[in-house]
């Protein structure tokens, strides 16, 4: 006699289905911004643990890599607008055909040159003669004796542009390390020259120490050395120094053209396999491509506000705002004003 089974058979929910993965496009992610979530939450926790080595005990100020972009693409739309302008010559020597100053408006410069000139030099001559050559002669022996300087009167004189960059950046890794890349604009300062007892500062460091309108923000590749050279500057009295979150590494994956300069590491690239070729660093300056090329990155950053709510991107204004506070004790400068965007606080 057969057994007759009375149990009912299982229900099953095709929601609780998995649906099977395709390797070949797993590294592909969703387009439709859902905005927060519980996902998104644990992927940034887990970028935290990662790339910021934040502790309690922290002495220092940091700043963001978007932060710190800001800041030194509006400085470099400066400079090539300033650039710009000393090659179409409109702040040459301000001269006409017989040597006398034309109405046009003068730098400030040439506007206390031209007051040193009138008070130290004699009266203009006649240049045919042999008495307006010495009085000439004369003019320019006094203009070298009062610190005024030799003015050539048959070549205009380009005026020294001083360099008013509101920030110092520098790189605490060793020099084969610098060599090969870093960030533009950056300038070498090893985590050696610490352990001197005197001298251990350069001469950019003590023009920008706790100046108002300045800051010096220093990097390495991971913040494995850029947090104890922060501690240890902080503590040596430096009030307006700021570390870039992340290194290297952070500021690879939001800008990786256009900020570096050399052949980055695989430790900054996280590639699977090293680079074949190497290049050193041979930039000092931002080129108008580079420019172009962290607008666009740095807009991508901006708009990205898929993590967090409207606290966290009010806390990120603030921090943009405690980025900068150390510029805003001092009157705006004029590369505020100009460029071609402003600095977002």
């Amino acid at each position: 006699m057969s057994a007759v089974s009375t149990s009912r058979a299982k229900k099953h929910d095709p929601l609780s289905k998995k649906t099977p993965v395709n390797p070949k496009y797993s590294h592909i992610g969703p387009t439709v911004d859902t905005g927060a979530s519980l996902t998104r939450y644990m992927e940034k926790i887990d970028d935290l643990n990662k790339n910021y080595k934040l502790r309690k005990d922290e002495i220092f100020k940091r700043m963001k890599v978007t932060t710190f972009v800001q800041l030194l693409v509006q400085v470099a739309d400066f400079e090539q607008d300033a650039d710009s302008q000393y090659t179409k010559g409109q702040y040459s020597d301000r001269t006409d055909m017989d040597g006398e100053y034309s109405d046009r408006p003068d730098t400030a410069d040439r506007e206390v040159l031209k007051i040193q000139e009138k008070s130290h030099s004699p009266r203009h001559t006649d240049r045919s003669s042999g008495a307006g050559d010495t009085e000439r002669t004369r003019s320019k022996l006094q203009n070298v004796v009062t610190g005024v300087g030799e003015i050539r009167e048959d070549k205009p004189q380009s005026i020294q542009r001083s360099n008013d960059s509101p920030y110092l950046l520098l790189d605490v890794r060793d020099a084969d390390s610098y060599k090969q890349c870093h960030l533009i604009t950056a300038k070498h300062y090893p985590k050696t020259m610490l352990s001197r007892s005197y001298d251990f500062e350069t001469k950019d460091m003590l023009a920008y120490r706790n100046q108002p309108g300045k800051i010096i923000v220093v990097y390495d590749e991971d913040e494995t050395i850029a947090h104890e050279v922060a501690t240890t500057l902080v503590q040596r009295f430096y009030e307006n120094l700021f570390l870039l979150s992340g290194g290297m590494r952070v500021a690879y994956k939001a800008f990786p053209e256009g900020l570096f300069t050399g052949t980055p590491s695989q430790k900054v690239t996280e590639a699977k396999n090293p680079p074949t070729t190497v290049l050193n660093s041979s930039k000092d300056r931002f080129t108008e491509e580079d420019i172009d090329r962290l607008h666009v990155y740095l807009d991508s950053a901006l708009s990205d506000r898929s993590v967090g709510s409207r606290l966290s991107n009010a806390s990120t204004s603030s921090s943009r705002i405690g980025g900068a506070s150390q510029m805003s004790k001092a009157s705006k400068p004029e590369w505020a004003v100009k460029g071609r965007k402003a600095f977002k606080p």
